[in-house]
């Protein structure tokens, strides 16, 4: 069982990037929150979070995973471990994607984001699916570069100008 849910945030009023940001991260909690007493009756769940920082609750068979980013909130409940990443896509220079991606991404990625006609999603895929695997694992950034999101299998949410990555 995979569930995904996505939100807009409505900054309405909010000016400082810091305040946009606990309002992101507040609204990905009630997204949590609701999608788990929808699907489980469960009402206000204690989250607890692993020595690495990964939150959960002490549900056996309940895992979840939520990410948020400029505008948009997403929640994924699953009864295995799983992973969620969205990020929206900016106007990155292809510079910038190539001097970041040398120094985090795998040969296999490379060769990818070289070959590939829309440089900017594909790294957006790259980068998402290895946000995502790390947050399904539990693991820290240290493991950006010994994930090869080309040998992984991802679901892909494409949105407006948002790509949403689940691993589970």
């Amino acid at each position: 069982m995979l569930k995904v849910k996505y939100d807009r945030v409505n900054y309405d009023g909010i000016k400082l990037a810091r305040d946009k940001k606990a309002l992101e991260h507040n609204s990905a909690y009630e997204l949590l929150y609701k999608m788990l007493e929808e699907l489980f009756g469960i009402r206000n769940p204690k989250i607890l979070k692993t020595h690495n920082g990964k939150p959960y609750i002490e549900i056996d068979g309940i895992h979840f995973s939520i990410s948020h980013t400029d505008g948009l909130v997403v929640c994924a409940v699953s009864d295995s471990p799983v992973g969620v990443d969205a990020e929206r896509l900016s106007r990155r220079t292809d510079i910038r994607i190539d001097s970041f991606s040398k120094r985090y991404f795998t040969e296999n990625e490379q060769s990818y984001l070289a070959s590939s006609e829309d440089k900017r999603l594909a790294f957006y895929k790259i980068w998402c699916g290895k946000e995502a695997t790390i947050k399904k694992l539990g693991g820290t950034i240290a493991y950006l570069k010994r994930i090869d999101t080309t040998e992984e299998n991802f679901q892909y949410i494409y949105m407006d100008d948002y790509v949403i990555c689940i691993k589970n």
